[in-house]
């Protein structure tokens, strides 16, 4: 996350450099939820555009998707035991 962050602030936290986007404000907690328990993670906050980073944003991709499929299952009038096992399928 430090990596990334710096990259798109364009200097390192506390850096002078010329080619500066934004600046650092600090950080912000951030619950995180994984199959082994919650971990809590420390953003990187950016004054200017934001931070968050790529692995959650991917993992709120997939749970759209998973909802939205659920959706179109239940408006297609598929069954509960159909959903159930394309559930376990996505395991």
């Amino acid at each position: 996350m430090k990596i990334e962050s710096e990259m798109k602030v364009g200097a390192k936290k506390g850096e002078h450099n010329s080619d500066r986007k934004s600046y650092f404000s600090g950080y912000r907690p951030r619950r995180f939820d994984t199959r082994l328990g919650t971990v809590y993670l420390m953003i990187p906050k950016i004054r200017k555009g934001g931070y968050i980073p790529f692995f959650i944003t991917e993992k709120k991709r997939s749970e759209q998707a998973l909802i939205a499929m659920i959706q179109e299952a239940y408006v297609n009038g598929v069954s509960i035991r159909k959903i159930e096992r394309l559930a376990k399928e996505l395991e």
